[in-house]
């Protein structure tokens, strides 16, 4: 019997977005064979643009929420609802790219032994639809292939952040295996149950683009990332919590917490103003720290200053190893960006405006 493949796809207020990714997902050539859209208590006409395209759709299921309760929980009501052999959850303001379900289900069929594969994305700045990176930005292999569980642990200690969600497909008794997706965990939840998964079967990994991801100013990662109390929460629970759980290395609450505190300080540093209270709060851990920071912040140059505390920062915090970065940025010296951009977007855009209901 053919495997399954469930979509978990939520929406809170995207409207706007929402057809383009329903359209890229009933697009692909080994099309999903049920799209479970959990509408998160939208305010805005999401319903009615996924109800219109759900009429010449029968693999789209709208399940609708009278409250908003958050993207994880909206999840894991998805996911209680697919039966497929294989899931992949989605993101209403992002898209798939052709081919992507067929080469994936095609890895994890002959590579039984690993718990999902997982590909490449492209960021594409959601203020002027214009592409301007790939992540990961450290591979974890130069070709397709396998890492199994010990390579996966090997990896982990010099890098992270190399299974992106958007781009990855999971075994759906893996997922089970692992618990789920816990909501203490907040917007780390999807990230960490992948990394379990990997660290317990291995993944499939492939050095192609099968997914497009908007990044925006407000997107949840960055309001975490920016609110005291949620940055608190996780540099200070969620390593508890991973430290409490057997599936993980003894080593790794530590690396990720120190992964997170220079992953939100990269993102401070970005915006205008520099956001300075957030790269004391996150980058110094004791007092002459914070004193150093603040001097810099106080009299150099903004640019400077950006660029001497995210040296001092990658120094202390080490998140992953100048090599492996290097290494990944040579290799995707012959990606273009904007020849990727002209030949996809006009395809897209075509299917990209919400049909009123």
């Amino acid at each position: 019997m053919t495997s399954r493949l469930s979509v978990v796809l939520p929406n809170y207020n995207h409207a706007e977005f929402i057809s383009r990714a329903l359209m890229a997902l009933l697009a692909q050539e080994r099309a999903a064979d049920e799209i479970i859209v959990v509408d998160d208590g939208s305010t805005d006409d999401s319903v009615s643009v996924i109800q219109q395209i759900a009429t010449t759709a029968p693999s789209i299921r709208l399940l609708c929420s009278q409250a908003n309760v958050g993207v994880i929980d909206a999840l894991q009501r998805g996911l209680r609802e697919a039966r497929g052999t294989y899931v992949y959850f989605a993101a209403s303001d992002d898209w798939v790219l052709p081919g992507f379900f067929d080469l994936a289900l095609r890895r994890l069929e002959y590579n039984s032994e690993a718990g999902l594969f997982c590909g490449e994305a492209v960021l594409i700045d959601g203020l002027n639809d214009r592409p301007f990176a790939v992540r990961p930005a450290v591979r974890p292999r130069m070709r397709g292939g396998l890492l199994d569980p010990a390579d996966v642990n090997r990896l982990l200690r010099r890098t992270d952040n190399w299974i992106l969600t958007g781009s990855t497909v999971f075994r759906r008794d893996c997922i089970e295996w692992a618990g789920g997706l816990d909501t203490r965990l907040t917007s780390a939840a999807d990230g960490l149950m992948a990394r379990k998964i990997a660290l317990r079967y291995g993944i499939y990994f492939e050095p192609k683009i099968v997914a497009a991801w908007m990044v925006f100013p407000d997107s949840v990662s960055r309001q975490n990332a920016r609110n005291p109390d949620r940055a608190k929460y996780i540099v200070e629970e969620v390593p508890r919590l991973i430290a409490a759980d057997s599936a993980f290395p003894s080593w790794y609450a530590s690396a990720f917490r120190d992964r997170w505190r220079f992953a939100t300080c990269r993102l401070a540093l970005q915006t205008t103003p520099i956001d300075q209270a957030t790269i004391l709060a996150m980058g110094a851990c004791s007092a002459a720290e914070k004193a150093k920071l603040e001097w810099i912040l106080a009299w150099f140059p903004t640019k400077a200053a950006r660029l001497v505390i995210l040296t001092w920062l990658w120094y202390r915090l080490r998140p992953t190893t100048l090599t492996a970065l290097l290494r990944t940025m040579l290799a995707m010296r012959g990606v273009r960006l904007l020849g990727f951009r002209s030949s996809l977007f006009p395809d897209m855009r075509a299917t990209a405006g919400s049909p009123k209901g």
